[in-house]
Parts: structure tokens; C-alpha cells; sequence
């Protein structure tokens, strides 16, 4: 019977890399918060900020990938940023949550240029209700045990900036922790998903800027996935996201209705694949940011010692 059961968890999770083999939350989020990028962005906006993020994909098909997300980060001192975020991703019978603290370091290599290492750690809780499969109709099933297991992930990523270009790799679940079930069988291992992403803000004038950013991730034993998001922004008050990716298109719009409060919402369709079969993907997401408490350097303070004219204009 044993043998049975865990064939029957082991089918279901060959069944899972159809519908959860991501593993890792996805998002497009990383239009307005680059932190879900990688490690080393934490801090980079020099201001404390938060989102939340609600996606619901292939909606209509039961069972589809439902992901919140929580992050958040900040600047502590001149070269040190920290940052956290809770995850949860259900799919199925298959459920993963985790949680993460991040520290990142922002090495200046010139007046211009700056070399960002981050480093996360935290755990992730993996459930998997077998139970709930069988509707207790099948023997096997219906004596099986759900499988919970609690491991230790983490993760570790470098960020290049050059005035408003900016180059990213990170690599997340770099430590491959192993899913296990009660008897101590290996289910599955957390699998790393190298990525690198990079992008480049570039005003036309005053009033319209573009902030394209290209991302490549690989997942392994998968295809090469690819993302390409061009927000359009006008005042950096509200925006336009056309997204392209290898499997779907997608359109987001946000902007910031009151203050420093963020909102957008991204939807993705497709015309093959699961998500041709559903109503499309849907994605929310909400934040706030603090204001930049980052002084400007191009005019000097003043200086009672001088005239008003010459410290103006120095």
C-alpha cells in the first residue's frame, strides 16, 4: 500500500509540472517594484516601500495557480538596503508557502556606477493535500496521508547600475532543499531558476518616459522563459504596460492616484496553452512608497562666509 501511495504522490507531482512546476511566484510586479527581481535590488530606491500582489491565473479552469505576494525593502544606511516578503502559491492539491529576509550591499565603483550584491534566506512550507484528489471514492487515496514539509531556502543575486541602466542576475532556491514525506521519500527537490533581467529608463522630455525591461529566466529540466515589459509613464503619475512573453501577451495599467500610493492591474491572454482554454490571467497589485529622503548634491548648501551669488551659482 505504501508503494501505491507514493506512486500516486509521485504521479501527482509529475502531473504538477504542468500546472505548478514554477515553483517560484510568478509576477509582474517587477514593473513597479524591482525587488521581485532579484536579492541586490533591495534599498536601490532609497526609500521604504511595500506591495502586495494578488494573481489569479487561468481563470474558469479548476485547480489553476492562485499566488499572493507580500514584499517589502529599504535603504538603512549609504550602502546597505534589507528587505522581506511572504509568499503563498496554490495549485491544485499542491500548496507552497514561504518567507524571506534579504540584505543587500551597494558598492560605488564610481560617480556614476554601482555594483549591488544580495543575499536571502528563509523557509518554505510545501503541502500537498492527496486526500482531496480522490474525493474518497479510490481505496488508495482514501488511506492516504497529506504531505507537509518545512525546509530551508534561499538565495543570491548581483545588480550592476550605470545612471538609468541597470543589469541583474539572480539565483533563487540555490539550495536545493528536498521536499519529503513522512517516511522520509523524497517528492521533489526545490529546483534553481537562474534569471538575469536587464533595463534601461530613458525620458523623452519632461513629461514621457519609457522603462523597458527584458528577463530571461531558466528553469531547470524546462524551457527558457522570456519577458519583455515596456512601461509607458506619463508624469511618473500614471502608465501603460504592453508585456510580450513566450507563452502569452498581456496589457497592464497603473498609476498613483493619491501620494505615494501605487496601483496597477495586468492582464495576460493567449492563444495556445492552458491560458487559451481559460479567461485569462489576472493580476493586482497595490503598494506605497515613502519619499526619497536622498539629498541633492548639484547645489551646495549655503554658506553665511559668501555671497548669495557665488554659492548659487558655483
Amino acid at each position: 500500500m505504501k508503494n501505491k501511495i507514493l506512486l500516486l504522490a509521485n504521479g501527482f507531482w509529475l502531473m504538477a509540472n504542468g500546472l505548478f512546476a514554477q515553483q517560484l511566484p510568478l509576477t509582474d510586479q517587477y514593473t513597479v517594484n524591482k525587488f521581485v527581481l532579484s536579492p541586490a535590488y533591495a534599498g536601490t530606491s532609497e526609500a521604504f516601500e511595500i506591495f502586495g500582489t494578488y494573481r489569479n491565473e487561468w481563470v474558469g479552469i479548476s485547480g489553476a495557480p492562485d499566488t499572493k505576494i507580500i514584499t517589502a525593502d529599504g535603504l538603512v544606511c549609504k550602502n546597505m538596503g534589507i528587505g522581506g516578503s511572504i509568499s503563498s502559491i496554490e495549485a491544485g492539491i499542491f500548496r507552497n508557502q514561504s518567507a524571506s529576509f534579504t540584505y543587500a550591499y551597494h558598492a560605488k565603483l564610481g560617480a556614476t556606477q554601482t555594483l549591488s550584491f544580495g543575499l536571502s534566506i528563509g523557509l518554505l512550507e510545501s503541502h500537498v493535500d492527496v486526500t482531496s484528489a480522490g474525493a474518497q471514492t479510490d481505496p488508495v487515496v482514501a488511506n492516504a496521508q497529506n504531505f507537509n514539509s518545512l525546509v530551508l531556502d534561499g538565495g543570491f543575486g548581483m545588480l550592476y547600475r550605470c545612471k538609468n541602466f541597470h543589469a541583474a542576475f539572480s539565483l533563487p532556491q540555490m539550495l536545493g532543499s528536498k521536499i519529503k514525506n513522512a517516511d522520509g521519500n523524497t517528492i521533489y527537490a526545490l529546483a534553481m531558476q537562474p534569471s538575469i533581467n536587464v533595463g534601461y529608463k530613458y525620458a523623452f522630455n519632461s513629461d514621457w518616459t519609457i522603462d523597458p525591461i527584458v528577463k530571461v529566466t531558466k528553469a531547470i529540466n524546462s524551457n527558457t522563459s522570456f519577458e519583455l515589459a515596456v512601461p509607458i509613464m506619463y508624469k511618473q503619475k500614471v502608465w501603460l504596460v504592453p508585456i510580450y512573453k513566450n507563452t502569452a501577451f498581456g496589457v497592464g495599467f497603473g498609476g498613483m492616484p493619491y501620494g505615494n500610493f501605487i496601483a496597477q492591474y495586468s492582464y495576460e491572454f493567449s492563444s495556445t496553452g492552458m491560458l487559451a482554454q481559460s479567461s485569462g490571467t489576472h493580476e493586482i497589485t497595490i503598494g506605497w512608497r515613502m519619499q526619497s529622503s536622498k539629498k541633492k548634491t548639484d547645489v551646495p548648501a549655503p554658506d553665511s562666509k559668501k555671497p548669495y551669488y557665488q554659492w548659487l551659482n558655483k
